[in-house]
Formats: C-alpha cells, structure tokens, sequence
C-alpha cells in the first residue's frame, strides 16, 4: 500500500465524521507524510498501522476532547453526539450489539431533542402572546382603565414567562448535549482501557 491508498482508505473510513473534523483528521495525515518525506512512506504506514485502524484511533480522540469540553452550540453538540455514536459502533464489540446500542441511543437523544424543541417553541409562543395582550389591553384603556392594566400585567407576565421558558431550554439542551457527549467519552475510555489490559 502507498500514500495515495492508504490516504484513500483512510478518507473512506472517515467520510461520516462532520466536515471540519474530517478535514482536520486528513490534513494531519497529509502533513504527517509530507514530513517524513517520499522515502518513509512504507515506515510511516507501518507505524500508523491499517487505515480502519487509524480512523478509529482519530474518532476516539475526537470523542476525548468533545467530552472534556461543554457544549456551547447546539449544532456543534449534535456533531459531537453523532462522532460518539460513530466511536461506539467502531469499538470492538459484536457489531449487532453496537448497531442495536446506538439505534437506542440516537433514539433517546432524538426524543429529548424533540420535548426541547417543543418546550422552546410553546416559549416562543407564550412569548409572543404577550405583545398581543398589550395591544389588546390599549383597545380598551379608555373605556376600562382596569380591563387595560389587566393586558398590561398579562402581556408582561407572558412576555417574560415565555423567554424564560425558551432561554431555559436552550440552556437544558446545551446541558443535555454535553452529558451524552461525555458519556460517549467515558464509553470510548473504558473501552480502551478494557482493549489494553488484554494485550
């Protein structure tokens, strides 16, 4: 195998991560052969080891260093999961166990996604009806002054329930995401310690 086949291979293999993770994983590789020049190549493949087995070294450290940090943006959490959900289905387990486990756990962590969506767009709403209940509260205010201040507090009420409600969630979800993507993390690491102590 050369440069080309193996960086072939290795793209392959890596092609489900996301795109800055993938590019960022192939242009070490390139840079790591560019390095140690034309005439390493065969000791650099050697010491790399199979390109399967490199993918799953890259996916596993992306995992490590997802878990270790919080997740400030819901996109780049949902990243995250899917790169650990990857790492669990490339560990060394019976691949029906591994599919089965991860079919689970995308499952639960797209039914918590979607109550929080829910929850987020019922803040939304609540949100906006308070502008409304003001608007209504100014229709009145001239025929009844307590009808008027009645809107006005509801509309306020509704206004601040509803953006607490919708910040609350975001919140929830960013927490949520960084708790799977640390469990994926703590998968990952148990699952290498295991893999060293039967060598």
């Amino acid at each position: 195998m050369n440069k080309a086949e193996y960086m072939q291979s290795l793209r392959k293999q890596l092609r489900h991560l996301p795109k800055e993770d993938f590019q960022r994983a192939v242009d070490y590789f390139e840079e790591y052969f560019s390095d140690a020049g034309a005439e390493e190549e065969a000791q650099v493949i050697e010491d790399l080891g199979t390109p399967e087995f490199a993918a799953e070294q890259i996916v596993a450290n992306i995992v490590r260093k997802n878990a270790a940090a919080p997740v400030k943006d819901v996109k780049k959490g949902l990243n995250a999961v899917w790169v650990g959900v990857l790492a669990v289905c490339a560990a060394p387990f019976a691949l029906p166990l591994a599919l089965g486990f991860a079919m689970v756990i995308i499952a639960f962590v797209l039914c918590i996604l979607a109550v929080i969506l829910c929850f987020i767009f019922a803040g939304i709403i609540i949100a906006i009806a308070g502008p409304l209940y003001i608007v209504a509260g100014f229709t009145v205010a001239v025929a009844n002054f307590p009808a008027f201040l009645s809107c006005l507090g509801a509309g306020l009420v509704s206004m601040g329930l509803g953006m607490l409600l919708t910040f609350g969630m975001i919140r929830f979800c960013q927490w949520f995401l960084t708790r799977m993507v640390r469990f994926f993390g703590h998968l990952i690491e148990k699952g290498g310690r295991k893999n060293e102590q039967n060598k």
